[in-house]
């Protein structure tokens, strides 16, 4: 629709340019004496041309019947006419997908019949619309290269991500990870045998069917785009030597799990029911039911070929159909088991009986609950009829109910504990911070403190051994006082190299010299550190930006050591 709109509009601009006529003295004379001759002449000639065209559309298909007919016309004007008109009729029917190529042939068949045409107002008209008539050519043609152009370049992406996904699948080396949904489909007791093999397989298959589909349906598109064949050719193929990968090894995957499936299948079947009485199915109805539906399930999630599913699942329903009324039977023999679960009943509340004067004596509450587990878990291997199930589960609830709350009472004094704890954790952190932040001011403003550079090194041990304290005031205490110690070093060595003797100065600035660079190494150890840590994934927003601001800082700091080394060795070198 896009391709016809703009058909429409270039036809609708060349309907407005004015006819251009001859630049010679004598077209313009004949022109100016005859332009009333001339347009009645050229009216006659417009109305026999659109007589001779509509002739000509359901005429000329090919050439030679364009041919046959221009050789019927006598003069040189009408056979020119006739084959403007058969372009204007090509151009108005073409489409994205048109081909053009009999109109460039009747465009190169009308050119050298203008150097026959004796009438110079005549031949400057005609000459107009030839060209007119080439410039839309050229657009439709310029249109048709471009859709084609983005075509190729949608198969091409098509066919390169496909090639990608297959090469990175056969050239895979670690197993792909498991879906949860998977291992929920295949956990049946009957496949457990082969369970690995079906979980890597059905991935593999999920992957070569997925292929499988892109082919088959780049092919589709392929046959129904119009293009070079050159072109088609290469696309088909690529898409040839994809599906010789692609294909068999789907269909050895296929069959593979079709024959284990078949194999687990026939064992069900014969463990179960090739020899079992009724007396034995009555034992596991309720498994071998949930076993078959689930076995029947899995047929249909699994990857198998079509005989598998169908001889498989009529196994399987003749199965089904030996379990048919077994049910029944159970619910009468369930009555025969009365007598059984009274005996089993009077058992299970003796020892209910015992819990309950255990929570009156105030036992530890949690033998109390594994007692309690240990009667739910004796319930659930005895004959009880539901009834007494029911009875039973209620005052075990009962029971649970007076454990919990129990618990509810010491949970809250745990919590208690814990908030008291909490508190003198945030008082010791509190005490800590001030302590820093003392120590800090000290350093910035007045003299340096007895032992700074110790003392430095006690409050960063401390800050490292406070395991409780949350990690970004731990940054930021460490930050203050690596500050602190990079001021507390920096005055130390101001006094060192103010030193009046000139040769204890020079020893002094190559001892202090001596540090910095100690100092650096440490500096820009822990520069790459934070950078290793910055650079890490998993960090959350906060965490990243405290790492980027450690980053900053230690890079500032190194800048600055940098220069207050690379000073001090000047200063060295004048001195020496």
């Amino acid at each position: 629709m896009f391709f016809l709109s703009r058909l429409t509009l270039t036809n609708s601009y060349h309907m407005d340019i004015p006819e251009q006529g001859s630049n010679t003295p004598e077209v313009e004379q004949a022109a100016c004496c005859n332009q009333e001759a001339a347009e009645n002449d050229r009216a006659k000639d417009e109305l026999s041309s659109s007589e001779i065209s509509a002739e000509a559309v359901q005429s000329c298909e090919s050439m030679e019947a364009f041919e046959q007919v221009v050789a019927e016309r006598s003069s040189i004007e009408e056979k020119i006419l006739f084959a403007l008109e058969q372009m204007g009729a090509l151009l108005k029917g073409a489409d994205q997908n048109s081909d053009l190529k009999l109109f460039w042939n009747v465009r190169k068949f009308c050119l050298p019949l203008f150097q026959q045409l004796e009438d110079p107002v005549q031949r400057a008209n005609l000459w107009g619309r030839y060209t007119e008539l080439t410039r839309e050519g050229r657009h439709i043609k310029t249109l048709q290269d471009e859709e084609g152009a983005f075509l190729v370049g949608q198969i091409e992406l098509a066919i390169s991500c496909l090639e990608s996904g297959v090469q990175g699948f056969f050239s895979k080396t670690e197993k792909e990870e498991i879906s949860e949904e998977d291992r929920a489909a295949l956990e049946i007791p009957s496949l457990s045998a082969h369970k690995d093999f079906y979980l890597s397989t059905h991935a593999d298959l999920r992957w070569l069917g997925s292929f499988s589909s892109q082919i088959i349906n780049l092919r589709k598109e392929l046959m129904n785009i119009s293009m070079r064949m050159r072109l088609k050719s290469q696309f088909f193929q690529k898409l040839s030597v994809l599906g010789n990968k692609v294909f068999p090894r789907r269909k050895e995957l296929t069959e593979k799990v079709s024959e284990l499936f078949a194999q687990d299948v026939e064992a069900f079947v014969e463990r179960y029911f090739s020899r079992a009485s009724r007396e034995s199915l009555k034992k596991s109805v309720f498994f071998l039911r949930k076993e078959i539906k689930r076995l029947q399930q899995a047929a249909k999630y699994l990857s198998i070929s079509s005989g598998v599913f169908s001889s498989t699942r009529l196994g399987l329903s003749q199965c089904w159909d030996q379990l048919k009324g077994l049910e029944k039977e159970i619910r009468q023999e369930q009555s025969r088991l009365a007598a059984t679960s009274a005996e089993n009943m009077k058992e299970v509340q003796g020892r209910l009986d015992q819990v309950e004067v255990l929570l009156q004596e105030n036992e530890e509450v949690h033998k109390i609950r594994k007692e309690i587990e240990a009667i739910s878990k004796h319930i659930r291997g005895i004959s009880l009829v539901h009834d007494d199930v029911v009875l039973l589960k209620g005052r075990i609830q009962t029971l649970l109910g007076e454990v919990r709350e129990r618990e509810a009472v010491i949970e809250k004094e745990m919590k208690e504990l814990q908030a008291k704890a909490e508190r003198a954790r945030a008082e010791a952190i509190q005490a800590l911070e001030n302590e820093v932040q003392s120590f800090c001011d000290q350093c910035n403003e007045g003299d340096l403190p007895e032992g700074a550079k110790e003392r430095c090194q006690e409050l960063k041990e401390a800050v490292q051994k406070m395991a409780y304290l949350p990690y970004a005031k731990k940054v930021a205490l460490d930050n203050q006082i690596n500050a602190a110690q990079r001021s507390v070093l920096a005055r130390l060595e101001e006094q060192m190299l103010a030193c009046p003797d000139a040769k204890e100065k020079v020893l002094n600035m190559r001892q202090v010299l001596e540090q910095r660079m100690l100092r650096r190494k440490e500096l820009k150890a822990k520069f790459e550190c934070d950078k290793k840590l910055l650079g890490g994934s998993g960090l959350d927003f906060d965490r990243a930006l405290q790492y980027s601001a450690m980053v900053e800082e230690d890079r500032k700091a190194l800048e600055e050591l940098d220069a207050a080394i690379i000073e001090l060795k000047r200063q060295i070198q004048q001195f020496v």
